[in-house]
């Protein structure tokens, strides 16, 4: 965010952020359901809602493949 509101953001800063914070929430929502079990899945609670949603997330605005190819790019660009 700092670098964001400095002008200093990059793609691969961006592409790192959206794939950290999806691949967590991801892991953390996949956690709850584990161990909520059924009752997780339950349309009633907010859990349910929170764990499908996140499967849009990783697709949304580039996959989490996609983000992994921009930011190894920018890794590997000064051995070009």
């Amino acid at each position: 965010a700092w670098k964001d509101t400095q002008g200093e953001m990059t793609n691969s800063d961006a592409a790192m952020a959206k794939l950290k914070a999806t691949e967590t929430l991801a892991m953390i929502s996949d956690e709850a359901i584990q161990i909520l079990g059924g009752m997780g899945l339950m349309e009633e609670l907010p859990l349910e809602r929170i764990w499908r949603d996140h499967r849009v997330e990783r697709i949304w605005d580039g996959t989490s493949e996609i983000q992994r190819h921009i930011i190894s790019r920018s890794l590997l660009r000064p051995f070009e």
